[in-house]
């Protein structure tokens, strides 16, 4: 009896897990949250010997507080999804409560009753990791020093923490983070992001959240560091490491495309968050199979719910791992079951992500796929686009280095393998180029995918992929010194990229005072009538940083113009941090028709307007 008991109590402990996870009342988000709670609980109730005898093994403070946590964000994001519920409101005319305090209560009801399967999986996946972590190799052939993982990962954040530090000094208000900053709001829901959305409101304790930089950037370098260890601890199957090794994860957090998920306050330590969800599930490639494709599913839904262009990151390591494997020797049959279960893994927390979490956006990007007739030649355009982003970006000095790290990697299997030497190379480069292809995820598949540089630091990791399995100490040095050039080279431009951050910053806000200056003495802004005011044109980017485009192309693209027309963020700081007198903003008019007469010309920027209509053409 008791017995029973405990298993309806799990099973409910898990249905609420799953509906804590609904993002909206969609009928078809509710139908495949209770299909996953009914197939979850089929095979619970099958394996009852191996899932109904855990005990929970971490001391009951830190129990109680990792499982309270986890639910509290899922928690967070379904009172943020039902609060203006249709479905509440109906229930809420029927009983003296409000919609806020049903949802309220729900929520609360829903953590709580999801915190003992919460434990119970925390508990379980900590203790089978550190054992496994444990039992890893600890010593090295190396007459150099070595490093143990912990002080492997303090190196580590700390060379990222050196190649952030310009952007943290530069003090920006990247892009969105301008409407974060003065208004306080998460916004992420409508790119499905609701695990950023749950973080943020634990993070801050309110829904109105604050700029808390550089807390969150040195939380964003932290993570990615840990995933460094992690990635470097399941590829060499160790856990001591040289500082060679170490210094080929550089690119993995200074990459220039995740540079610019560093930049943004709000946004940095989610989007790395997405790295960790990636390569964690790793660490349990090794166990049983329901282990590992829970731990998939599981990390591809935080992926997914973080920053969905870390999507193609496991599959790289999945490549990756497969082709060691058999360079190792290791039988066919087991490298299938692998790959097998890995792909079963992803492809479960993407479909639940897909049908119950996720609600499909259509603006500048779209989450949606073409008709299968047209998806061929959609994914052509869409990787070619990719392609040419990246040799336009990238210095020729850059693209030799990658291309020799290339090579290396090529050859770099030889002093792993136990195959012939053909054979080897052969399924180096195929693995290789799987890995390329996959490094944008799912992005290419998509009707509208984002070509921003934060959406490419997939191409970030699939280098640093590379350059680890290069760096291995049994290494030959002349295969190693790729590696290592291309970490100097992505540190010392995380310098430069900061410092260039800086000089936008101050150049940004010199033009904008010149404009307000001068608005400040005319008469039209002295009365009480509103006044529509529009911006033309662009300030471009500084002067002192203009002509280092011709020798870094990715800064055009890594460093926004923020004072310019037909942007939203283009104008935030203008209309919305200095508080102008009876300025309003209306989009719908173009004033360059008008005709308006000049008011006031000066080295950089012209004014024309009359009583009611502005119009500031910048220079």
């Amino acid at each position: 009896m008791k017995s029973r008991m405990f298993q309806c109590c799990t099973i409910m402990s898990m249905a609420a897990f799953f509906i804590l996870n609904l993002s909206s009342g969609r009928r078809i988000s509710l139908l495949g949250c209770l299909t996953a709670i009914a197939a979850t609980a089929i095979v619970m109730i099958k394996n009852k010997r191996k899932l109904f005898t855990n005990v929970v093994w971490i001391p009951r403070p830190a129990f109680i507080l990792s499982s309270l946590l986890v639910c509290s964000v899922l928690a967070c994001n379904f009172y943020s999804a039902f609060i203006n519920s249709k479905r509440i409101g109906r229930i809420a005319a029927c009983i003296p409560w409000t919609e806020k305090q049903i949802v309220l209560l729900l929520s609360a009801i829903g953590a709580i009753s999801a915190v003992p399967i919460v434990a119970v999986g925390l508990s379980h996946f900590i203790r089978i990791g550190l054992n496994d972590f444990s039992a890893a190799g600890h010593t090295l052939n190396h007459n150099g020093k070595t490093l143990t993982a912990g002080k492997a990962f303090a190196v580590l954040a700390g060379i990222y923490l050196i190649g952030a530090s310009a952007i943290i000094r530069a003090n920006v208000n990247y892009i969105d983070d301008m409407g974060r900053v003065a208004e306080g709001y998460r916004g992420w829901g409508n790119f499905s992001r609701f695990l950023s959305n749950g973080l943020s409101t634990l993070i801050h304790m309110d829904t109105y959240i604050t700029d808390i930089s550089p807390l969150t950037q040195i939380l964003a370098v932290s993570i990615v560091a840990l995933a460094g260890i992690i990635l470097i601890y399941v590829v060499y199957g160790r856990r001591v490491f040289t500082i060679w090794e170490i210094l080929a994860l550089i690119p993995l957090g200074l990459n220039p495309y995740f540079l610019e998920c560093i930049s943004y306050k709000f946004d940095s330590p989610f989007m790395a968050l997405s790295i960790l969800g990636a390569v964690v599930p790793l660490l349990y490639k090794g166990k049983e199979t329901w282990e590992y494709i829970l731990a998939v599913s599981i990390g591809t839904v935080v992926v997914c719910t973080s920053y969905q262009a870390a999507s193609g990151i496991f599959p790289m390591c999945v490549v990756l791992l497969a082709s060691r494997m058999w360079m190792k020797r290791v039988s066919y049959r087991q490298i299938f079951a692998f790959c097998l279960k890995s792909v079963f893994g992803f492809g479960l927390g993407l479909l639940f992500f897909r049908i119950v979490i996720m609600i499909p956006a259509d603006n500048y990007v779209s989450s949606s796929i073409p008709p299968f007739g047209r998806l061929p030649s959609v994914v052509a355009t869409n990787f070619k686009h990719y392609f040419n982003l990246i040799a336009s970006d990238f210095k020729a000095i850059w693209k030799g280095a990658i291309l020799l790290l290339c090579i290396g990697f090529a050859v770099s299997g030889l002093a792993l393998s136990r195959q012939k030497k053909p054979a080897t190379l052969l399924i180096s480069i195929l693995s290789g180029i799987i890995m390329f292809f996959l490094c944008f995820g799912l992005y290419p598949a998509l009707e509208k995918p984002l070509f921003a540089p934060r959406a490419m630091y997939g191409f970030g990791i699939f280098i640093s992929i590379l350059n680890i399995s290069v760096a291995e100490c049994r290494q030959s040095t002349a295969v190693q010194a790729p590696a290592y050039m291309v970490a100097w080279i992505f540190f010392v431009f995380s310098l430069t990229y900061g410092n260039a951050l800086y000089v936008q910053k101050n150049y940004t806000d010199f033009r904008i005072e010149q404009v307000i200056t001068d608005l400040n003495n005319m008469d039209v802004f002295l009365g009480e009538k509103p006044v529509v005011v529009q911006i033309a044109g662009s300030i471009g980017q500084s002067p002192a940083i203009r002509p280092m485009n011709k020798n870094y192309n990715i800064l055009s693209r890594l460093i926004p113009i923020t004072f310019r027309e037909s942007w939203t963020w283009g104008q935030k700081q203008f209309f919305g941090y200095y508080g102008l007198k009876n300025v309003t903003r209306d989009t719908s008019q173009d004033l360059t028709t008008y005709g308006l007469p000049m008011v006031k010309d000066s080295m950089y920027h012209t004014i024309y307007g009359n009583g009611e209509y502005v119009l500031i053409k910048l220079k």
